[in-house]
């Protein structure tokens, strides 16, 4: 099974300036989600998204592949989802390109581990049913989706209606946003 991971990583943050590239505990932020994805025993193809040219040398010097963001989806109202579906457009449209499997993982939540990723797709591919699931979100115990994982059919990624067969799994992520949540990363991190 072919899996396409996509982290969107911009370089517009208000609330804190340049969040995608801070580091913590001597590593950008968008690292994090991609040694954790680069560990899955699937091999996924990984690409980070960003009109960032800081963050695009970083990958550079890290051989991790990027596609430049259309400035357009680098504002502030762009929807998560409308980078994703650029992502797997300019990826059919230069290559052929297309994925069994999407995930988008946030660029913010460094406590991200592959056992995560592990865990929601072994839900998303064990799905039972006629249809099986089209979608998994990660949620925090508390209910609260935190973003930092999104696993989604290929087909999916272009609906344009609400998604039907979605399901969730729990695990305490925290989305950094403030100084203070990459402080509380930085404690349970370390």
């Amino acid at each position: 099974m072919e899996i396409l991971i996509i982290i969107p990583a911009r370089s517009g943050s208000k609330r804190l300036i340049g969040k995608n590239k801070i580091k913590l505990n001597g590593k950008p932020l968008f690292i994090y989600s991609f040694d954790a994805a680069k560990k899955l025993s699937c091999n996924p193809r990984i690409i980070v998204s960003t009109d960032d040219k800081e963050i695009q040398n970083i990958c550079l010097e890290n051989k991790i592949e990027f596609l430049d963001r259309n400035p357009f989806l680098s504002l502030d109202y762009a929807a998560k989802q409308d980078v994703i579906v650029d992502v797997c457009r300019e990826l059919w449209e230069k290559e052929f390109y297309k994925p069994d499997i999407v995930i988008s993982l946030q660029a913010n939540s460094p406590q991200l581990k592959t056992s995560t990723l592990e865990k929601g797709l072994s839900i998303f591919e064990k799905s039972k049913g006629k249809n099986g699931w089209k979608e998994i979100i990660c949620l925090n115990e508390n209910g609260a989706q935190n973003g930092a994982i999104r696993i989604m059919t290929y087909r999916s990624v272009f609906q344009k209606t609400l998604s039907t067969y979605v399901t969730t799994y729990k695990s305490e992520l925290i989305d950094i946003h403030t100084k203070e949540d990459l402080d509380i990363a930085g404690r349970l991190i370390s």
